[in-house]
């Protein structure tokens, strides 16, 4: 069975690929980018697309190591973990471009992804595991103990309308820009609400603050935007420029920047001794030991 495509969203290329026997059969997601489907090889779909996914799973694991060296909350890991699970989605829908498992007999059902259904729950839980980190960053003890059983409750909610509808990716989009939006929201109340004195950790902070707020947002506006609306009349440019490729690279350094400024602040309101290092060339946060 073929999943129909989202009669809400402009295809920008044709649907059927360039190579004539692609590994994974023909796409049968509800959205299809720019890029050209198997022009580079009859086990990827889309190349530069699951490619420039990668670095989420690497950031993911980088961030968990944080967290087991310098004992930081299971939140954190949940917030790292959540990086990572999107990126293994993300490369499961590029790599594939499927919905769901199609495939008829249990080998090619094991062996057949689950694609955009994955990409797009990932980021959904990705979300609630972020909101959960700024709403509780303020407090030594967990204040909402209900929240993790709210947040459970809605995504299980959601799963279950994701897949009672085959057509759901304009509510998807609208679901999760609204969550990334009052994760910004909280995370500027926490910025304003714990402006540092200390010249160093103060410059670290702004620009981390900045770059996770900022970032998401004009990646999507700037370069997700555009490309899924000019590349049914221009494909050639839009293929050439990758700027999917380049909005998952926008997006894997927006939530890294947004887990290091929470966790500074987290060290704060616990009174850990913390400063900000690099290392892999990329910002953390290294924080002494519990005293």
């Amino acid at each position: 069975m073929v999943v129909p495509r989202d009669p809400f969203y402009r295809q920008p290329i044709a649907i059927l690929s360039h190579h004539p026997d692609p590994f994974w059969g023909q796409p049968s997601s509800s959205v299809d980018w720019c890029e050209a489907n198997y022009a580079r090889s009859r086990y990827v779909a889309e190349f530069f697309n699951t490619l420039s996914s990668v670095p989420m799973v690497l950031v993911s694991l980088w961030g968990m190591w944080l967290c087991y060296k310098y004992k930081l909350e299971l939140r954190f890991y949940f917030c790292w973990a959540g990086i990572g699970l999107v990126g293994v989605g993300s490369v499961m829908f590029h790599g594939s471009l499927l919905h769901v498992r199609t495939r008829s007999t249990q080998r090619e059902r094991m062996l057949h992804p689950a694609g955009q259904a994955t990409d797009e729950l990932a980021m959904i839980c990705a979300s609630l595991a972020f909101l959960y980190l700024v709403l509780e960053v303020g407090h030594k003890e967990v204040r909402r103990k209900w929240l993790p059983f709210v947040e459970a409750a809605y995504a299980a909610a959601f799963t279950v309308a994701y897949f009672s509808s085959p057509v759901f990716f304009p509510f998807f989009i609208a679901t999760y820009a609204m969550t990334v939006v009052l994760i910004i929201y909280q995370a500027y109340r926490v910025y304003e609400q714990y402006r540092l004195e200390d010249s160093d950790a103060a410059w670290w902070q702004r620009r981390l603050f900045w770059i996770a707020a900022i970032g998401y947002p004009a990646g999507f506006l700037l370069l997700w935007v555009p490309e899924n609306a000019v590349c049914p009349y221009y494909p050639w440019l839009f293929q050439v420029l990758n700027l999917h490729a380049v909005f998952h690279i926008v997006t894997t350094m927006s939530p890294y920047s947004y887990i290091v400024f929470m966790t500074y602040h987290r060290m704060v309101v616990l009174k850990r001794e913390a400063e900000h290092r690099i290392g892999i060339g990329l910002p953390y946060v290294h924080a002494c030991p519990r005293s």
